[in-house]
């Protein structure tokens, strides 16, 4: 008689027994082979079979993709993975990512909205990036700008879009005095009465207090803890009708 855990079947139509193709459980490391190999197919397949066991895109973006990313920034910084090895898993879990971003179980509407900002390499973006799907699968309304916008021209959009509130994602340490002159400069001239700013990742992860010292209201060291402490700096605020402009509602 097949033993349970001797991966056997019974066919019923031929009264045969068999044996089932043996799957292996779906771990971190062999995901990243396939990412740093550039294996396109095999990363879709792993976290589609991953899927299919019954799990969710939340379980696949917290096991699988940001811890990932996490490794190939720290392998990065410590000049351990090529460029073409970093470059080619960078893209494909930016790929996944906005597959996976569908499957994500929506929340009501927060009525907020959220400014997505980060530093302009690809592991800052791809880090925005999981942040912004989550962050709108939860109720926000989400503009992510990326690394692509100067700080002069975001400080230029944050007045006209008034968003509730800015969240920056940065790795590099020279990013830190441009976010603390941003916040300063928004602190100062006061665009948009109320605003909240969030920084996270990277710099903000590797020196603990930072956050404080340059004056940001929240911070969080990957998307899963900044979303939960937007969510937390949130529901702290008093409700503002949307149809009151925030200048007067204040």
């Amino acid at each position: 008689m097949p033993q349970a855990d001797d991966h056997s079947f019974f066919d019923s139509r031929t009264g045969a027994h068999g044996r089932c193709p043996y799957r292996p459980q779906p771990t971190l490391e062999r995901f990243f082979e396939l990412l740093i190999a550039g294996d396109r197919v095999g990363s879709r397949d792993f976290l589609r079979e991953f899927l299919g066991d019954g799990r969710d895109s939340i379980e696949a973006l917290t096991r699988f993709v940001w811890p990932a990313c996490a490794m190939i920034d720290s392998l990065s910084r410590k000049d351990q993975i090529s460029a073409v090895h970093e470059q080619c898993a960078l893209l494909l879990l930016g790929q996944v990512t906005q597959r996976l971003e569908p499957g994500l179980e929506k929340h009501p509407a927060r009525c907020r909205t959220v400014l997505v900002t980060s530093g302009r390499t690809r592991s800052e973006e791809l880090a925005a990036e999981v942040f912004a799907g989550i962050c709108e699968a939860d109720g926000f309304d989400v503009v992510l700008l990326g690394g692509g916008v100067e700080w002069d021209d975001l400080y230029a959009y944050v007045g006209q879009r008034c968003p509730d509130f800015v969240v920056s994602f940065a790795a590099a340490g020279a990013d830190a005095p441009k976010i603390r002159r941003l916040i300063d400069t928004l602190r100062t001239h006061n665009p948009v009465p109320g605003l909240r700013i969030g920084v996270g990742g990277g710099v903000f992860e590797r020196v603990p207090g930072l956050a404080d010292e340059i004056g940001a209201h929240f911070s969080g060291d990957s998307p899963f803890e900044m979303l939960d402490a937007l969510r937390t700096d949130a529901d702290s605020l008093r409700a503002v009708p949307r149809n009151i402009p925030r200048s007067k509602a204040a």
